[in-house]
């Protein structure tokens, strides 16, 4: 966990692994540690919300690049849905009363970047590589390094990488905005985004 410092204020960046069952752990114990004023989550409005409701992926089809995901995840334990990082971070924001905020893209922001920056030949080549990511070989070292390189493999376009870039301004931007408001704040961040974040945080 990163923690900053600034002007009195504490922000620490939690990156996780989306999936991975024992994640959950790691997010009760980080609450538990730094005891924040807030907790962000690195989600949209629309997604929080739908989590908060108890949404059911009972049947939900998972696509081709998700399948390839939890396949190698499962290398390294239990995987489940909703993320277990998000949900147990829920659980303790309405069990002690800490506010819960989105900081990622809402769905209409989201949407307009990516028709903008995603090509139609790239949505193309994109869908002829997902069918190929079963035959591809990720590194399994670690989770952390089969998430990175499942991240770089599925967003090797241009315009997906200026996509999940613009993500991790946007998501900086708002946790910055939080540490004016709030003294202690802790922001949960899908690993493979939560590198950028911190290093935009750093400068």
């Amino acid at each position: 966990m990163k923690i900053i410092e600034s002007n009195g204020s504490r922000l620490a960046v939690l990156p996780v692994i989306k999936g991975l069952v024992s994640e959950g752990d790691k997010v009760v114990e980080a609450v538990a540690g730094f005891r924040p004023k807030v907790l962000g989550l690195s989600l949209s409005k629309e997604e929080l919300g739908a989590l908060k409701e108890g949404q059911s992926y009972d049947d939900y089809e998972l696509t081709v690049p998700e399948l390839a995901y939890k396949s190698g995840l499962e290398m390294f334990g239990p995987v489940q849905m909703p993320f277990p990082c998000y949900t147990k971070a829920i659980e303790i924001s309405q069990a002690e009363k800490i506010p819960l905020l989105p900081i990622d893209m809402n769905e209409e922001l989201f949407t307009d970047q990516y028709c903008q920056l995603v090509g139609g030949m790239e949505m193309v080549l994109g869908g002829m590589s997902d069918r190929r990511l079963y035959k591809r070989q990720f590194n399994l070292n670690s989770p952390e390094a089969f998430v990175r390189d499942y991240d770089r493999k599925v967003n090797n376009g241009e315009g997906y990488r200026k996509l999940m870039q613009l993500r991790e301004e946007h998501m900086a931007r708002t946790l910055i905005g939080m540490r004016r408001r709030y003294s202690d704040v802790l922001a949960v961040i899908e690993l493979e985004r939560a590198d950028g974040v911190i290093r935009i945080l750093d400068q």
